[in-house]
């Protein structure tokens, strides 16, 4: 594994006010579609992941996490289709891996972050049932824990994006509960079932630019593997772009005061990828309960807006997920999906909202991608 430790030296700064392109002079109110089942603790709604059906995308549904409450599935119109909770686990983040090969087939996976026991669970996805499996390997290594001790609740996982190399390794980044840490790990077969080998570290410093943060972790990331680009929030301090398997960092953007666009804390992040360097990059700036929208490079900023379900605001929202397949009815110019943590307007009580990607696009004119 190599240790790549991001000195104060190295990070680069300059970059760390996007250019603003026409943004809409009043932040635009998106309706959502359709809403999942609300929850209360000990389930807490957290990360979503949007699985598209190559066959009928009217199939389509979305993976997402619940914490203690496990994970559900539920399809385009909300409807649960799966609860899954073996009991005595904290899944935070999800995301998947296509045409990963286990046991001589190719299959669909689901990758979630397990803090309770520091490793990275995996699940198999049925494209007939649309059931999840869990198939982790009994010998899949903790993360964070160093080997032969126990997870002490303390150093464990969080975040959690995936990945595949242009090489086709399949890779996954795991953040640090507490700690400026993600860990880059390889997926593979055992033989036992999925386990992870480790790869790269990346330790940032816990104060940047002469701000110190009481909680200087991560959560919300997402990769572009066409640039080998990883986005990364940093809950109190901003939006990072790292050139994976280097130390080359920017810091993107900052949380207020420093920054204008983005409220702590920094949480869920999507992109919607075009050809080329195309595309959306997309924030949840929770402190505002706005979503803020960069080009792919996070480089210049198209403005933001927010959701709501009729007078429900979605607000305090962790994950999204978005996609541009057209999966008919009113998602037929994709789909967005997001967290929203005061569902109802009720405190503790969660769900995700399931948002018109061609809403977004029209209420912020964002230029059409090819």
């Amino acid at each position: 594994m190599k240790k790549l430790v991001l000195l104060p030296g190295v990070l680069t700064l300059a970059a760390c006010t996007p250019t603003t392109v026409h943004p809409v002079k009043e932040v635009p109110m998106v309706q959502a579609v359709a809403e999942t089942a609300k929850v209360g603790k000990p389930a807490d709604s957290d990360d979503p992941a949007i699985w598209v059906d190559s066959t009928d995308a009217t199939r389509s549904f979305v993976i997402a996490t619940r914490k203690e409450g496990g994970l559900t599935s539920f399809d385009l119109a909300g409807k649960t289709i799966q609860d899954y909770n073996p009991g005595k686990i904290r899944y935070n983040n999800v995301d998947l891996v296509r045409g990963f090969k286990l046991g001589g087939k190719l299959v669909d996976l689901a990758v979630a972050s397990e803090r309770l026991s520091d490793r990275v669970a995996a699940f198999v996805i049925d494209p007939q049932t649309r059931q999840l499996r869990e198939v982790t390997s009994p010998n899949s290594p903790m993360i964070f824990t160093p080997a032969g001790e126990q997870s002490d609740g303390k150093r464990k996982s969080y975040g959690l994006t995936a990945y595949r190399t242009a090489s086709g390794q399949d890779r996954v980044l795991v953040t640090q509960n507490g700690f400026p840490t993600i860990a880059e790990v390889e997926l593979f077969d055992d033989g036992q079932g999925v386990s992870v080998r480790p790869i790269n570290r990346y330790v940032f410093p816990a104060a940047q630019a002469g701000l110190t943060v009481d909680d200087p972790q991560f959560e919300g990331m997402v990769v572009d593997a066409a640039t080998g680009y990883a986005f990364l929030g940093q809950e109190q301090v901003g939006v990072w772009r790292l050139k994976l398997g280097t130390q080359q960092v920017n810091l993107l953007d900052r949380v207020a005061p420093a920054g204008e666009r983005l409220s702590a804390d920094v949480e869920g992040l999507t992109i919607v990828r075009g050809q080329g360097n195309a595309g959306y990059l997309l924030v949840s700036s929770q402190g505002s309960n706005r979503y803020s929208v960069y080009d792919r490079l996070g480089e210049k900023y198209f403005g933001s807006f927010q959701i709501s379900l009729g007078n429900d605001l979605v607000t305090d929202s962790d994950g999204a997920d978005v996609v541009t397949s057209n999966l008919g009815g009113r998602f037929s110019q994709g789909l967005l999906v997001v967290q929203d943590g005061d569902a109802g307007g009720q405190e503790d009580v969660t769900n995700f909202k399931l948002v018109s990607w061609g809403d977004v696009k029209q209420a912020l004119k964002l230029p059409a991608l090819r």
